[in-house]
């Protein structure tokens, strides 16, 4: 058996909320469906594909979370981990090729060709990597994900859920990204990217969003 509950740092994936924590479970499943058919274009998945509907969503939940804590989940390139916090659950992105804030873009921000429904899910918020939320980690954490976009004017949305308060604040969020991007490239208005910092007490993740943060609302189908 292998435990899909522990933390491996450097986590990458969608954190997936919902009105109850059953929305957010049946949200992560019609999120998970949709990408094994729609961020297949690569070859690289060996799922069958599932097309999500009303009569599969939500169905049988405990014993694909069982199912999900058997076998070799390191094949598996979307992983269920379940809940993080309350009514925030966790889908984990195992190939390295699958960039969070890129499907995201794909599937939410502006130009998408197919969007994501869900009756359940409230929004999709990516992790383009993750740490244990101390404040070492994730100043060397906002070093690696954010070096890339020196130049570019930003803005930063801070995220924080149930069980991670107390670990990083938001200024401190706030202070870390200034000293990688420069204060003088902060843009609230009208910035080329969106710095997403969420916190939860499994992780605190970061991804850089080309898109607006309030395109990760999800429409209801």
């Amino acid at each position: 058996r292998q435990d899909v509950d522990q933390y491996k740092d450097g986590e990458r994936g969608f954190l997936v909320t919902g009105f109850s924590c059953q929305d957010a479970l049946r949200g992560l499943k019609d999120l998970r469906q949709w990408l094994e058919v729609e961020a297949d274009d690569t070859g690289t998945s060996n799922v069958t594909n599932v097309e999500a509907t009303p009569s599969t969503v939500g169905k049988n939940l405990d014993a694909e979370l069982l199912e999900l804590r058997q076998g070799d989940l390191s094949a598996r390139r979307f992983l269920s981990t379940g809940m993080v916090c309350k009514r925030v659950a966790f889908l984990k992105l195992q190939h390295a090729q699958d960039v969070p804030s890129d499907l995201a873009h794909r599937f939410l921000g502006p130009g998408k060709r197919r969007t994501f429904t869900s009756r359940f899910a409230e929004r999709i918020l990516p992790v383009d990597n993750s740490s244990q939320p101390t404040q070492q980690a994730f100043e060397s954490l906002v070093r690696e994900v954010f070096n890339p976009h020196k130049g570019k004017t930003w803005r930063l949305v801070f995220e924080p859920f149930r069980g991670g308060w107390n670990t990083i604040s938001q200024q401190d969020a706030l202070s870390a990204c200034k000293m990688v991007l420069g204060e003088d490239c902060l843009s609230v208005t009208s910035p080329e990217v969106t710095l997403l910092c969420t916190l939860c007490p499994r992780f605190v993740g970061l991804a850089a969003l080309p898109m607006d943060f309030e395109d990760l609302q999800v429409q209801f189908e």
